[in-house]
């Protein structure tokens, strides 16, 4: 029973691993049948049918709708019943392997009927997730995140207890010293608490949760640089090489990148209170209204560039440690090139980004600062309504437009520090 329960997990863990989450799950993944335990379940909620295969512009459109959410705050049916999947067989797993442990060790016989019943756990868990994952539910693409990590900590939780009674790891008699079971055990039990209390709850909790999260990596990344700039620049005639220190020529580019960093932080907090000030103007109780979806599509895309600057600051960061590497990257200023032009489009001819050369850390500082003005722009000049008709912009808090005109004035400074610095430097 132990390897029939193994092999229906491990196709189990590979359909999660192989879920995309930056679109919706609309039938087998790749082609596979690996869905084969749980397709039927999710059969009758319209999961597993399969399409003609698109145009590739048709499918761009279809990608580009994909990411859309299909609400802000209040959960659809569809989705409390995704979540009280997930909680049903986090909760079935979790009392079931208590006994699978106990049993197991000492009859193998009984503890693989045992591992039938965990089995069944781990389908509603698929089930849940792979609902979380139509565009039924329109979960964010934070959420698929969330939910994706969570089931898959469970599942290989659960392969790792039942794979240590099918090898005899685990196996023995009471009392024997052997800890190997419990300690599987444990590892199940704390996967499971983790997907019932602390996978977020819906689309608004999941995309706050993220934002947060890369608001603190701004902060941390924002104090360790700072502490460095404070220790001045290096002596390049000491023997001995200070290797957290800046050269005089590095300084500059440095601080300009730490200053882009802040600006990152405060767009990030920007989009954070709109997404709030949008998600109140909302009218849920309609479902399918245009302009709810307009809205939601607002939502999405601030919050897939902030996505941009979170992810950004970390791919800069990590080329800020000192030495510099100042060698230039021809291939990936080239596929700037190519796509710069789309690029400055959306800024509307508010802003001009300089280019800042053809260093890799140039590049990011520019990928940065086009992220930043076109999050900002997009907040202010968007010409959507809210359910009265009035311009969005009614809606924002005065904290907003306060931010949003601070940032407006300040990204030009960042772009004309980021020359200087990066002039200094290449020099």
């Amino acid at each position: 029973m132990n390897a029939e329960v193994l092999e229906s997990l491990t196709r189990l863990a590979d359909t999660l691993t192989k879920l995309n989450e930056r679109e919706y799950h609309t039938g087998t993944i790749d082609g596979d049948d690996t869905t084969k335990d749980i397709t039927e379940a999710t059969a009758a909620m319209s999961l597993s049918s399969q399409q003609s295969t698109p145009s590739s512009n048709e499918q761009q459109r279809e990608e580009e709708e994909q990411q859309t959410i299909g609400y802000w705050r209040s959960l659809p049916t569809e989705v409390t019943a995704a979540y009280q999947l997930l909680a049903d067989g986090a909760e079935y797993i979790h009392a079931t392997s208590t006994k699978y442990a106990l049993v197991g060790k000492i009859d193998s016989h009984e503890g693989g009927n045992l591992a039938l019943e965990l089995r069944k756990g781990a389908q509603l868990i698929g089930t849940g997730t792979l609902l979380l994952f139509s565009p039924e539910c329109g979960s964010s693409r934070s959420l698929r995140h969330y939910v994706k990590q969570s089931s898959r900590a469970v599942i290989s939780s659960l392969l790792s207890l039942v794979r240590a009674y099918e090898d005899g790891s685990a196996q023995g008699n009471p009392n024997d010293g052997n800890n190997v079971g419990a300690q599987k055990t444990g590892a199940v039990w704390s996967a499971c608490d983790g997907l019932r209390l602390k996978l977020p709850k819906g689309n608004r909790a999941a995309m706050r949760r993220e934002l947060m999260i890369w608001v603190r990596d701004c902060n941390e990344s924002i104090e360790e640089f700072d502490e460095m700039l404070a220790l001045g620049p290096r002596d390049d005639d000491d023997d001995e090489e200070e290797e957290e220190q800046f050269s005089e020529s590095e300084m500059k580019v440095a601080r300009a990148a730490v200053n882009i960093m802040k600006c990152s932080k405060n767009t990030l907090g920007l989009v954070l209170k709109v997404c709030e000030c949008v998600g109140e103007s909302l009218d849920e109780s309609t479902a399918g209204d245009e302009n709810n979806k307009e809205l939601l599509q607002l939502i999405t895309n601030m919050h897939e560039v902030a996505r941009r600057i979170g992810e950004g600051v970390t791919n800069f960061g990590v080329m800020l440690y000192p030495p510099l590497e100042a060698s230039t990257n021809e291939e990936e200023f080239e596929q700037w090139q190519s796509t710069k032009a789309s690029k400055t489009s959306r800024l509307d001819g508010e802003m001009d980004i300089p280019s800042l050369g053809s260093t890799s850390l140039g590049l990011q500082l520019e990928h940065q600062l086009h992220a930043l003005a076109e999050c900002v722009i997009c907040i202010k000049k968007s010409e959507l309504t809210t359910v009265t008709g009035e311009a969005i912009q009614t809606c924002y808090s005065e904290e907003v437009n306060d931010a949003v005109k601070k940032l407006m004035e300040a990204i030009p400074v960042r772009c004309k520090d980021s020359v200087g610095g990066v002039t200094s430097w290449c020099a």
